[in-house]
């Protein structure tokens, strides 16, 4: 199985499961651990990306009943992101966390397709789009939660006559 036609098998996975599924660039995710692998969607407008779990060996209109949900992570759910330096770690509010590495040659297992049950993806280019997403999605978080004068965080509100509320 060759690189374009692995990539035409993820898309067509994704495509199966998330609704609005023109709107994102894609790549493979390869969880830690034994975890079921990922494709992510990602978009700038907004700024979110869906986290699709597939198992690039069944087929990609069916989905396999052990396959979590899609899980969508914007700025309106997102707990923490981290750059761990050999991948990244991903959690939302609700308690979902996962951990993943987006390289630029992955082998990816596909069963049955190959002779040795593993395909190889190039995805430089998306690679190297994807991670300059994840900077842009960290730098957003950091603008967010920054504090521009830090005795703003802990002075308290006076009330009208000038002294603390209390509530």
């Amino acid at each position: 199985m060759d690189s374009p036609h692995l990539m035409r098998r993820l898309r067509a996975a994704f495509d199966a499961r998330v609704f609005n599924h023109g709107d994102y660039n894609l790549v493979y995710g390869q969880p830690s651990g034994s975890s079921t692998p990922l494709v992510i969607g990602y978009r700038h407008v907004p700024l979110e990306m869906v986290l699709c779990p597939v198992d690039p060996a069944t087929e990609p209109v069916l989905r396999a009943p052990q396959e979590p949900d899609p899980v969508t992570v914007g700025l309106h759910n997102v707990a923490t992101v981290a750059d761990t330096g050999s991948g990244y770690q991903v959690e939302t509010v609700t308690g979902f966390r996962t951990w993943f590495d987006v390289s630029e040659h992955a082998r990816v297992p596909v069963g049955d397709l190959t002779e040795d049950g593993v395909a190889d993806l190039d995805q430089r280019a998306d690679a190297a789009d994807f991670h300059g997403f994840m900077t842009a999605f960290m730098d957003e978080l950091d603008r967010l939660y920054a504090v521009s004068d830090p005795a703003e965080a802990v002075t308290p509100d006076p009330g009208l006559d000038g002294a603390p509320k209390t509530w």
